[in-house]
């Protein structure tokens, strides 16, 4: 397909208009290449995120968070952003970004992860009826789903499908029957949810948010990335749904810049001396 053809099958799959204001998705590096063959799905753009796009000969890479988000002031590769792309332009790829349209979308990564757990998803919590796409729930940010478990288990739950620990405020009752989900940074929507929900599960939440929802709604973060994680898989899935004149292919690589090191084997004397 030619790369306007990309563009539009793109569009069809994840309308850009259901985006949250300001994310920088769409095209964000065209390549001097009419055609587009092959694509990447990956959750980030990275050197070896590039370097296998390369190697499987495609010549596009569809990113769920963008590469380029805040203004460049520069290209002369000082920093990871604008050597990333100045890579993607030597090795003629084109970049494309779906993230806040893959989040609102009702097969996007909310839905995903609210199946993982089998939870059973309502409505979206900050709907977007403007753009009609058909699926059982509606276009939108964040979900409402019904839950009957135990908290203890819905946290054991988590922990297995993200693959990771987890940091949580206990719920104000035992059994949860409704779960708010916003996989990423989601405490925007803590007002949106509170009396809604009997838990909120989401990412980056600070510490004083921990305080502000005891007692008033119980609280999982898994983490950012392991929330995300399958964002690359979902979006290849639902581009297939639109397209047999592209091959997709999904990235193998693990895009998380944080690392886990173990707890360090110290003394209450050596506790002591740091204080």
């Amino acid at each position: 397909m030619t790369v306007e053809e990309f563009k539009r099958t793109l569009q069809v799959a994840f309308p850009l208009e259901t985006a949250m204001p300001g994310d920088n998705v769409g095209l964000q590096i065209r390549s001097t290449s009419k055609i587009v063959c092959s694509a990447l799905c990956c959750m980030e753009v990275t050197d070896d995120v590039v370097s296998e796009a390369a190697e499987l000969g495609a010549e596009a890479i569809i990113t769920f968070h963008p590469l380029i988000y805040s203004p460049l002031a520069r290209l002369d590769g000082s920093d990871r952003v604008s050597r990333l792309v100045l890579r993607c332009v030597r090795e003629n790829i084109s970049v494309y970004c779906v993230h806040t349209a893959f989040d609102a979308h009702p097969r996007g990564t909310n839905r995903i992860l609210a199946d993982k757990l089998g939870l059973h998803p309502v409505r979206t919590i900050d709907p977007n009826p403007n753009v009609p796409i058909e699926a059982d729930i509606e276009v939108g940010m964040g979900l409402l789903a019904a839950c009957d478990m135990d908290f203890d288990e819905l946290i054991r739950r988590v922990s297995a499908v993200c693959r990771t620990s987890v940091r949580f405020s206990p719920a104000p009752s035992v059994r949860v029957r409704t779960v708010a989900l916003v996989a990423g940074s989601g405490m925007s929507f803590f007002d949106k949810v509170v009396g809604k929900a009997d838990v909120f599960i989401t990412a980056d939440v600070k510490y004083h948010a921990f305080h502000a929802a005891t007692d008033v709604i119980g609280l999982i973060d898994p983490g950012h990335y392991e929330m995300e994680q399958f964002v690359a898989e979902g979006m290849a899935m639902e581009l297939r749904r639109h397209t047999r004149d592209l091959a997709i292919h999904v990235s193998r690589i693990c895009p998380n810049p944080v690392s886990h090191g173990p707890f360090p084997n110290v003394s209450e004397t050596s506790f002591s001396e740091i204080s």
